[in-house]
């Protein structure tokens, strides 16, 4: 009788092992993600907003009288086109998500230029970036 006992622990430990040794392997894997869809669109510049006043970005983005008119059109190919009204601004960019939170830029002919954007918010309707001297960029969707 014990060693029936013992033989149904076994094979119970052994189904136990085997189904937690699979059990990862069976789970479905997450199709794309949904953030590089979602950013694909027009946006413009709702508003901006620094810790500090005296923030270089805050500044230099305070003597363009057009910032709100700005558009940046983000492609699924990784191109940013940046708009003002009807005509192109003529500066090369491209985008990629290094993961979920955190948006990267690169500027310029060469785009050897760089910048880091932390994402805070991104939704069919609002994007939300901070970028490292903690000027937060507050983007609406273009319809």
């Amino acid at each position: 009788m014990k060693k029936i006992i013992l033989a149904v622990v076994l094979l119970a430990a052994a189904g136990g092992a085997l189904y937690i040794y699979f059990k990862p392997k069976l789970t479905d894997k997450p199709t794309t993600v949904s953030y590089t869809e979602t950013i694909i669109g027009d946006w413009k510049i709702d508003s901006l907003a620094a810790k500090d006043s005296n923030n270089l970005g805050v500044l230099i983005m305070a003597l363009d009288s057009n910032l709100t008119n700005y558009a940046f059109r983000f492609a699924k190919d990784g191109s940013v086109t940046q708009l003002l009204n009807d005509s192109i601004v003529p500066v090369k960019r491209t985008y990629t998500f290094s993961d979920s939170a955190h948006l990267v830029f690169n500027e310029g002919d060469s785009l050897q230029d760089k910048q880091h954007l932390q994402v805070l918010l991104l939704t069919n309707e609002q994007l939300h970036v901070m970028s490292n001297d903690s000027t937060t960029l507050f983007f609406r969707k273009v319809k």
